[in-house]
């Protein structure tokens, strides 16, 4: 059995399916209540809807027992790439029921990466926030961080840019929508490939040439006393 297979029922079992739970309902709620008063819920509604469920995935890299499980052989790439494995398809599935509600007829392009980008930068938020803060508290941050990069972002440019305030999906405040979203998520896969260079192997590879930086400079100073 694959070190991979042995870590989804571990995955399974912590990842904090309670929050996505009340976080799915509640999104399919704020989509609906866009749909009254024949409003379009791609405005507003949508765009909130998409990021309270990426941040849930902000909460994915929480780890309650980050003190024990640094130390494992098991690369932290590989152990988080089995929990978003484990946590994508639910919460990508609460995303696609919005996208049917009221007037939707499923997910338009510009939602999609849209959500492309809301998942990507959950991702990377929630792995930064783990690195440079307290693992076992590193999902608030990170949804802080998310809001402001998925719906804050759009509307600082929009105004500095003195152009209309709106986080439609499809009217990002610079290019195109695919151009726009494209961008936020390669900078967040940036993000997140750097905050996974695992800080137990960092520890050991210091260990290892400290332990070979010190024979030499013994037998060094050996010589010159000769």
């Amino acid at each position: 059995m694959s070190t991979s297979t042995q870590l989804v029922q571990p995955s399974l079992r912590t990842v904090a399916w309670p929050v996505l739970a009340v976080c799915a309902p509640l999104s399919a709620m704020i989509v609906r209540l866009g749909v009254r008063d024949g409003l379009d819920p791609t405005l507003v509604a949508v765009p909130v809807a998409t990021t309270l469920l990426g941040g849930w995935l902000c909460l994915l890299f929480e780890d309650r027992a980050a003190e024990l499980t640094r130390p494992t052989p098991t690369p932290l790439w590989v152990r988080r790439a089995v929990r978003v494995t484990v946590a994508l398809p639910p919460v990508a599935l609460a995303w696609f029921a919005c996208t049917w509600i009221g007037p939707l007829t499923g997910p338009a392009a510009p939602m999609a990466f849209m959500a492309i980008a809301t998942a990507v930068s959950a991702l990377a938020c929630g792995a930064t926030a783990s690195r440079h803060g307290a693992p076992e508290r590193s999902g608030v941050p990170a949804a802080a961080a998310l809001v402001g990069i998925v719906l804050l972002l759009p509307i600082s440019l929009s105004l500095v840019l003195d152009r209309a305030v709106s986080i439609d999906p499809a009217q990002p405040p610079i290019g195109t929508p695919l151009s726009y979203w494209a961008t936020i998520t390669a900078l967040s896969a940036i993000v997140l490939v750097a905050a996974h260079r695992d800080p137990a192997r960092r520890v050991i590879g210091r260990r290892r040439s400290r332990s070979t930086v010190r024979p030499r400079s013994i037998v060094a100073s050996a010589r010159d006393t000769a």
